[in-house]
């Protein structure tokens, strides 16, 4: 029996996980970084700043925790990302084909970028027809990933228990909630963390490429 049979509820990461979006995140860093006065950042030196939430992206890219400073780089770059936010940003190779072979399982897309945009980027790409629950960062809400606190809230919602449930992703934050929340988790190597990095966290599995999730075992 493979081994997904067991899983009643699949929670995915969004950001390296189904969509790689980091050319319009770093384009929109990069325009608060401009308006700021501050280096630019290269494509390549995005992916390890991902995957912690905006504040902790920005203040990496500004090089400061100034709360003053770090809100007005949110400014601009909610400005920027919000006419932007799906030029360059796509599904994965096999991302809509594996969730159409999936429609009998319920699924949930759980993101630590914030509500607003993961709720357009699901529905500007096709996914949320195919999502039971769209979460993205509330932080007057829940904690963020590496917090178990956000998968407790929809596993409640959608009445699953943890342990038939999958949370995969492409990062340590997200590998480190669903084992705080006892669900099984699956990381995935394609995204922005590299698989050696993964490995460590001692994953129940791993995949290469989206579409191995349907033989995973």
């Amino acid at each position: 029996m493979p081994a997904l049979d067991e899983f009643d509820l699949l929670v995915f990461d969004l950001d390296g996980t189904l969509v790689d979006s980091r050319y319009d995140l770093a384009d929109a860093v990069n325009f608060a970084m401009e308006k700021m006065g501050r280096p630019q950042l290269a494509y390549d030196d995005l992916p390890p700043l991902l995957g912690s939430g905006l504040r902790y992206l920005l203040e990496k890219a500004a090089g400061t925790a100034d709360r003053q400073q770090v809100e007005r780089a949110k400014q601009h770059f909610d400005d920027y990302y919000e006419q932007h936010f799906t030029d360059k940003t796509r599904l994965y190779p096999g991302v809509m084909s594996t969730l159409q072979a999936l429609d009998a399982k319920t699924k949930a897309i759980y993101s630590n970028k914030m509500q607003y945009f993961t709720g357009r980027i699901a529905d500007a790409l096709g996914l949320r027809e195919h999502m039971a629950m769209v979460q993205g960062a509330q932080p007057e809400s829940f904690a963020l990933k590496p917090d178990p606190e956000g998968l407790y809230r929809i596993l409640r919602k959608l009445d699953t228990p943890a342990n038939k449930a999958l949370m995969i992703g492409d990062s340590t934050h997200d590998l480190e909630a669903g084992r705080a929340a006892g669900m099984k988790t699956c990381a995935v190597t394609y995204g922005y963390r590299p698989a050696a990095v993964l490995k460590k966290q001692s994953p129940d599995y791993i995949v290469d490429r989206f579409p191995d999730l349907l033989s995973i075992g």
